[in-house]
């Protein structure tokens, strides 16, 4: 048996009937609707998800679990004052003189003359690592020999180890380093000399991830920061 088509209920003059634009919704004909002159639409991929659901005008919608594969010899092109948001643990690589506002947990490659905005909990170039007795905390009792808390100076070339130490003899502060956070190797060597409280800083270059302080001679009581920029 044949679909039966909505027809208008009273022709125009001696016009036939027409059928009224329709779609099928899975159990029956309903009428088209539009806007602006165009026919309004929904559309869905080969699994039936709704895709192209975006809020505003030529947006599109993607969620946590969609992904855009670009491949070949393919470009996107940002231009004008359009503006890209992005979030998750992706990776977006951008050049020319786009903007991009960026959030999440990924990771941003800029070339050319772009401009980023970061907010959020992102890991940025030129951060400053390091917090206040993030090696040893205060006035903490250190035996000869005991390693320190390790800290990721990931992205930091430059090292700075600094603090206080109360001894009643000489002692060394070593700098070791890492990149794996368990093999560690001397980087430097600090001289504290005897004293109430002697204060001491150093600091190195290094591509090193990581680093942590150790100590030689005797026990002491020792406040030691290690920071990176």
């Amino acid at each position: 048996m044949a679909d039966t088509l909505i027809r208008e209920g009273v022709a125009y003059g001696s016009q036939p009937l027409s059928p009224v634009p329709q779609y099928w919704t899975g159990s029956s004909y309903e009428k088209v609707q539009g806007a602006n002159g165009a026919v309004r639409e929904t559309n869905y991929n080969s699994s039936g998800t709704e895709i192209f659901t975006g809020t505003t005008p030529g947006s599109v919608k993607l969620t946590a679990t969609s992904t855009v594969a670009i491949s070949g010899t393919s470009t996107v092109a940002i231009s004008g004052t359009s503006t890209v948001n992005f979030s998750g643990s992706g990776t977006v690589s951008v050049s020319g003189t786009a903007t991009i506002n960026f959030s999440g947990s990924g990771t941003v490659v800029i070339s050319g003359t772009s401009t980023v905005a970061i907010s959020g909990s992102v890991t940025a170039l030129n951060q400053v690592v390091g917090t206040q007795a993030n090696a040893w905390s205060a006035n903490a009792t250190i035996s000869a020999g005991a390693t320190s808390n390790s800290v990721d100076l990931q992205y930091c070339y430059r090292i700075s180890y600094f603090g206080t130490v109360t001894n009643t003899a000489s002692l060394s502060l070593l700098l070791q380093v890492s990149q794996d956070n368990t093999n560690f190797y001397q980087a430097a060597t600090a001289t504290i000399t005897a004293g109430t409280s002697s204060p001491f800083h150093n600091s190195i270059e290094t591509a090193a991830r990581y680093a942590r302080l150790t100590t030689s001679g005797v026990s002491a009581i020792i406040t030691a920061t290690i920071a990176g920029k």
